[in-house]
């Protein structure tokens, strides 16, 4: 039998080194993995993890991503972000940096109802850069807002992550969205007002629009029907499941149902549509699933071989405060950033961090909401930022890789504040999941 602290050393060397060769995650994952299961734990024990593997896909917390991801990928057909883009436009148009605060404002509404960064993000690259670029605003203001809104996605409910996070954590995907909601907000409102106190001071960052494209106050008025559909699918989706009458699968299909009639409202649906959105759900479900296969062996040899109860014990020889190991826990997170997205860190991580916090008595729900904030600086931060990606596929070619990387440090700032903020203040994230559902 192979020592538990022999097995935890050459698991997490293998595993890094063979991450440092570029290969993809799953796969270098997955073949470190099963390997191990049948080196340290033996032929038999693969045979448990097929079937936990099933079990794990067969989830309604993954059912319920990959249904909120399919209406993600709905939305971005449905003409609903040119309408709230519209509306945002003619409203904050006046002011300088005008249209970055809107680029904030709609951000917002779309993390409501996309869960996912990629649907803001790619949006108002393409609606918002050109029309920011060509009234004049730096690099910098024009990118940086379409960046750190389109990262709301991950933290604002329904957020794709927090399914994914309930299921391997086991706690209320519910209380999850309701902690996720107010940091989100929290965050919106900083950006926004980090934008409009810049710009205040210095103007020819993002002038106002041109008196010719400006409109009438009843204009505006028209323009707000934009957000009718919006509100109604946030409110029939996050209202079933904050009310107590759906649960977040039944939500995940009131959402993609509602998001079918939204569009075909809009007359933007079409066969085509759906067939494209149905193969990109299908791709997306493709990656998890080997992510999911790779994380679990990964659990498996790390539960059974003893190295949970070794990492555990040598945590609490420590002797040191529970808020430093959430220091530590976050650290770690945010170098893991830089390599992986986010639904591989937590198949990699819970199975060790979990019980030490179960065993520190700190919360999961709370631990959830401060993972999403960091994972939002991951999404901004060089080298693998998937936003700077994201931004970098749809903006001109001018825009350079290294522009995106000065835009991002003002955002990111505001991010480690929120995060700083959740960690020594919990009730920011549990505050509202305890008016809701009640405390544990």
């Amino acid at each position: 039998m192979v020592s538990p602290v022999l097995v935890t050393i050459i698991l997490f060397v293998s595993m890094f080194l063979i991450l440092a060769t570029g290969l993809p995650v799953a796969f270098s994952l997955g073949g470190l993995s099963v390997l191990s299961v049948i080196v340290f734990l033996g032929w038999d024990k693969l045979a448990m993890v097929s079937s936990s593997l099933f079990a794990q896909l067969t989830m309604p917390a993954t059912i319920a991503a990959i249904q909120f991801l399919f209406m993600a990928q709905i939305f971005q057909g449905s003409g609903m972000a040119d309408d709230l883009f519209t509306f945002a436009r003619r409203l904050f148009g006046r002011v300088s940096g005008g249209l970055a605060i809107g680029v904030i404002f709609i951000s917002t509404i779309i993390a409501a109802i996309s869960g996912i960064s990629a649907a803001s993000t790619i949006t108002l690259g393409v609606l918002a850069l050109p029309i920011m670029l060509k009234i004049g605003y730096s690099k910098s203001m024009s990118v940086g807002p379409i960046m750190a809104g389109g990262a709301l996605g991950l933290l604002i409910p329904p957020s794709v992550a927090f399914c994914f996070y309930g299921a391997l954590a086991q706690v209320s995907i519910g209380r999850l969205f309701a902690g996720g909601l107010i940091p989100g907000l929290i965050l919106s409102i900083m950006y926004i007002a980090y934008i409009w106190i810049r710009c205040h001071f210095n103007p020819s960052l993002a002038p106002p629009l041109p008196i010719e494209e400006r409109v009438s106050l009843k204009e505006k008025i028209v323009s707000a029907r934009a957000l009718i559909l919006p509100s109604l699918l946030i409110i029939f989706v996050l209202g079933s499941i904050f009310g107590g009458l759906a649960s977040p699968i039944e939500a995940s299909s009131i959402s993609a149902a509602g998001a079918l009639v939204c569009t075909a409202i809009n007359r933007k649906l079409s066969y085509k549509m759906i067939g494209n959105a149905l193969l990109s759900t299908s791709k997306f479900a493709g990656m998890i699933s080997w992510v999911i296969v790779g994380g679990l062996c990964f659990r498996y040899v790390f539960i059974y071989s003893g190295c949970e109860i070794v990492v555990t014990n040598f945590v609490s020889m420590l002797h040191i405060a529970p808020i430093l190991i959430v220091v530590v826990m976050e650290l770690v997170y945010m170098i893991l950033g830089c390599f992986m997205d986010e639904v591989t860190m937590m198949f990699v991580t819970l199975p060790i961090f979990l019980p030490i916090l179960r065993g520190l008595g700190l919360d999961i729900v709370w631990f959830g909401i401060l993972f999403l904030v960091n994972v939002q600086i991951a999404y901004l931060t060089p080298p693998f930022g998937f936003s700077l990606f994201y931004m970098k596929s749809v903006a001109p070619s001018d825009i350079t890789m290294i522009d995106l990387y000065k835009s991002i440090f003002p955002f990111v700032t505001i991010q480690i504040i929120v995060l700083t903020l959740v960690m020594f203040v919990p009730q920011l994230a549990l505050w509202l999941p305890n008016l809701i559902f009640g405390k544990y």
